[in-house]
């Protein structure tokens, strides 16, 4: 469970400086593909994964949605968590989440949902403030389709990165970075070098020093990566 200094820290930063952070330390590469997209722009939000799978099910009476209820019924206030959903592509164009869904994963202490397939009601979704960045769209409830939630808890892959359960997912308007759980406190920490180090040299070109100069009083970007 992050701690809501933690989580305060993370929503400060930008997912540009995160992923800055992440090729400093040499750690692999977490974005995920501009295919996933915030519903409404410059939304943020961050919090820790809750995943599940969507499956194709064989046939209607297969279908059984148990471990997606389960999966938002597992979380309680403060917890600060995300439900991750990793949808086959057969199924993109059904709906997974709504306005249910969400007024369910509100009231459990989820602060957003990162989904790989459709969302609907998202005029509703709007309204409501919780931050969904997603794949599609689509009117269609996947309900009345021949489908099964699976792996709760489980990894899963989301916008062509493997995600864990407990990884620290951080979104917005640029995309979506995953920090895996053990990592955390090393890219925070270069994070927050690199973001007051831009925020002086921002300081230095607005004087109208020239990038000699500024680097001469500041020294250089830290935490650069050098082979």
């Amino acid at each position: 469970m992050l701690e809501p200094a933690i989580r305060n820290v993370l929503t400060s930063l930008s997912t540009a400086t995160i992923a800055d952070a992440m090729y400093s330390l040499e750690l692999p590469e977490t974005q995920l593909d501009f295919g996933i997209r915030p519903l409404v722009p410059f939304t943020k939000m961050a919090g820790e994964a809750v995943t599940v799978r969507i499956e194709v099910a064989h046939g209607l009476d297969a279908s059984d949605f148990t471990e997606l209820t389960a999966a938002y019924e597992s979380q309680t206030a403060g917890s600060y968590a995300l439900i991750v959903i990793q949808v086959d592509p057969e199924l993109h164009q059904y709906g997974i989440l709504g306005d249910g869904a969400a007024m369910l994963a509100l009231c459990h202490g989820f602060v957003g949902a990162l989904v790989d397939g459709a969302i609907r009601d998202t005029h509703e979704l709007r309204e409501m403030g919780m931050p969904v960045f997603h794949r599609c769209i689509g009117p269609a409830s996947i309900e009345r389709r021949p489908a099964v939630a699976v792996g709760r808890g489980e990894p899963v892959t989301v916008g062509g990165r493997k995600i864990q359960n407990g990884d620290v997912v951080v979104g917005d308007n640029d995309g979506v970075m995953i920090i895996p759980s053990q990592n955390l406190s090393e890219v925070i920490k270069c994070s927050l070098d690199i973001m007051d180090w831009e925020g002086r040299s921002q300081t230095m070109k607005l004087m109208g020093k020239s990038r000699a100069e500024y680097l001469k009083i500041i020294g250089p970007k830290p935490h650069v990566f050098k082979k």
